[in-house]
C-alpha cells in the first residue's frame, strides 16, 4: 500500500511538529511528527537517519565557520575539519571564545594554536584522546 499525501497531513494535524525532543502524554521521548525515540519502548533512529542529521549539521557548521572566520577557506582540509569539529561540539559561540587559538590560526602559528586548544577546560570535557587528536591535526595539518 502506498501512502497518500493526505496521510502526511492527517498525522501532522494529529501529532503536530516538534523540532526538539519532548515527552509525549505517556512520558515517552518523542521528536518530529510523533517519532518515538525513547529507548525504553524500542524507539530511536536508524544509522541512515543519524548520518543524514550529521550531514546537515556539518553543512551548517561549515556555513557558520565561513561566516565567522574570513580566513576559514584559506586553511587546508585537515585544519578546516578541526574548526568544523569544534563548532559541531561546542557551537560557534564556544569556538569564538578560543581567541588566542584563533589568532594563532590566522597567523598560521600551528604550535601555539595546538597549545591553546589543549590549554583549555574543553580538553577535560572531551577527554585526552579527542583533544590530542584534534590538537595534532591542527599542529601538523595531517
Amino acid at each position: 500500500r502506498s501512502m497518500t499525501p493526505n496521510l502526511d497531513d492527517l498525522l501532522i494535524r494529529h501529532e503536530g511538529i516538534r523540532l526538539h525532543g519532548y515527552q509525549d502524554s505517556l512520558g515517552l521521548w518523542t521528536i518530529g511528527i510523533g517519532r518515538l525515540i525513547d529507548q525504553r519502548k524500542g524507539g530511536g533512529i536508524s544509522q541512515d537517519e543519524a548520518l543524514y542529521l550529521l550531514k546537515n549539521d556539518l553543512e551548517r557548521c561549515v556555513a557558520e565557520a565561513r561566516k565567522a572566520f574570513d580566513w576559514f577557506d584559506t586553511l587546508d582540509d585537515v585544519r578546516q575539519d578541526v574548526i568544523v569539529s569544534l563548532i559541531f561540539n561546542m557551537g560557534i559561540a564556544g569556538v569564538k571564545g578560543f581567541s588566542k587559538m584563533l589568532t594563532a590560526i590566522q597567523l598560521k602559528d600551528w604550535e601555539t594554536a595546538a597549545f591553546e586548544l589543549l590549554n583549555s577546560k574543553w580538553r577535560t570535557q572531551v577527554g585526552e584522546t579527542r583533544a590530542k587528536e584534534l590538537a595534532g591535526m591542527l599542529r601538523t595539518g595531517k
